[in-house]
């Protein structure tokens, strides 16, 4: 992935965020659900963009043969893709916002894990701690 391609998806996830909250601006008097959906997408667009800062960070010591952020490079990106999935559904309040959320939280586990192997990396750490971080949001708005 070049940097394009990387700042592509970043363009993409921030004018979704930005279009989302402006939708849910709207509904702020709506129950819990809302609220939930609010800090949801908030929390997804936020490790989004962690996700694709630690990507780019690992490719670049994967290129210089660093195999544990090799790894790690392949589960940031692919915790990116549940976190837009969960800013889509969860910005429109989708019927399966509560699957996708669980499924999200699973993803942001599996890269936090990952990351975590690199404990003196703070790039690593970050996108590790903001993975929690989303992980427990995520796990709120399914019960919600």
């Amino acid at each position: 992935m070049n940097r394009r391609a990387l700042l592509a998806g970043v363009g993409v996830a921030a004018t979704a965020a930005v279009a989302v909250r402006s939708a849910q601006a709207d509904d702020d008097k709506k129950a819990d659900a809302g609220d939930c959906c609010q800090r949801c997408v908030e929390h997804c667009s936020k490790c989004l963009a962690t996700c694709l800062a630690c990507y780019a960070h690992c490719a670049e010591l994967a290129a210089k043969g660093n195999s544990k952020a090799a790894e790690c490079m392949k589960f940031c990106l692919d915790c990116t893709e549940f976190c837009k999935l969960c800013i889509t559904l969860c910005g429109r309040k989708g019927a399966m916002m509560g699957l996708c959320c669980e499924a999200c939280a699973k993803a942001c586990e599996r890269c936090a894990k990952s990351c975590e192997t690199m404990p003196d990396d703070p790039q690593c750490v970050a996108c590790a701690k903001m993975c929690r971080s989303c992980i427990e949001c995520c796990k709120s708005c399914c019960k919600a």
